[in-house]
C-alpha cells in the first residue's frame, strides 16, 4: 500500500510540474490565422499567451484547428480530431501528415501532458486496450499508446490496435485495401506494428503513385 501512495505522490508531483510549463508554441484557428506563442496543455484544452509575461488564454476545439510545440528540434503538432459520433473531438499528435494520416493518443489526459514535456522512455509502452491498473504494485506506470489513421474523405479515423484484442494487422489491412503490396506484406507477417509510420508513408509515397 505504501508503494501505491508513493507512487500516486510521484504523479502528482510532476503533474504540477507541468501545468506551470510552457512552451513555444504556434495555434492555428479554424478560420485559418495562426499566432505564435507559448502554450501548455490542460487535459484537452489548450492554454494559450503571446508573451511569457503575459496571462493566458483558454482555447479548445470550438475555434482551434491544431496546435504545433517548436521547442523539441522539430515541431510537434496536436489536432483536435473527432474520434466517433459520441465523444467531443480530442488533442491527439500528427505522427506523419499526408492522404492517409498518422494520429497516436496516450491513454489518458495526463500521459498527454507528460508527453509533451517530459519526454523519456522510462515508462514501458503498451500498444494495445490491455492496460493493467492492478500492476501499479508490481510495475511502472504504464502508457497505452492508440494509434488512428484518417483519409481526408473518412469522417472519423480508424483505431488500429484498440480493443482487448489488438486486430492491429487487420485493421490496417483493410485501410490499406487499395493497396496490394501493404496488404500481402501484412498477411506475409513481413511488417511488425513498430513499422506502423513506415507503412503510412509507404502509402502515400509509393501507392498513391502506383
Amino acid at each position: 500500500m505504501k508503494k501505491l501512495y508513493k507512487i500516486i505522490f510521484f504523479l502528482l508531483i510532476i503533474c504540477l510540474n507541468t501545468y506551470s510549463q510552457t512552451q513555444e508554441a504556434i495555434i492555428y484557428f479554424k478560420d485559418g490565422d495562426s499566432i505564435e506563442g507559448f502554450a501548455s496543455l490542460k487535459f484537452n484544452k489548450i492554454k494559450f499567451k503571446v508573451a511569457q509575461e503575459d496571462k493566458p488564454d483558454i482555447w479548445d476545439d470550438e475555434f482551434v484547428k491544431k496546435i504545433a510545440f517548436l521547442d523539441f528540434g522539430a515541431a510537434r503538432t496536436f489536432e483536435y480530431v473527432k474520434l466517433n459520433s459520441l465523444d467531443k473531438p480530442k488533442l491527439i499528435e500528427i505522427i506523419t501528415k499526408g492522404e492517409a494520416t498518422l494520429y497516436k493518443k496516450l491513454g489518458s489526459d495526463y500521459n498527454l501532458l507528460d508527453q509533451i514535456y517530459n519526454p523519456h522512455d522510462g515508462y514501458p509502452k503498451i500498444t494495445g486496450a490491455n492496460l493493467n491498473p492492478a500492476g501499479i504494485n508490481s510495475a511502472p506506470q504504464q502508457v497505452a499508446e492508440y494509434y488512428y489513421l484518417k483519409k481526408p474523405k473518412d469522417k472519423y479515423p480508424t483505431c488500429l490496435n484498440c480493443g482487448v484484442i489488438n486486430a492491429w494487422r487487420k485493421n490496417t489491412s483493410k485501410f490499406f485495401a487499395d493497396c496490394d503490396f501493404i496488404v500481402k506484406k501484412l498477411k506475409g507477417d513481413k511488417w511488425v506494428f513498430e513499422d506502423i509510420e513506415e507503412i503510412v508513408e509507404f502509402y502515400n509515397d509509393i501507392c498513391l503513385g502506383e
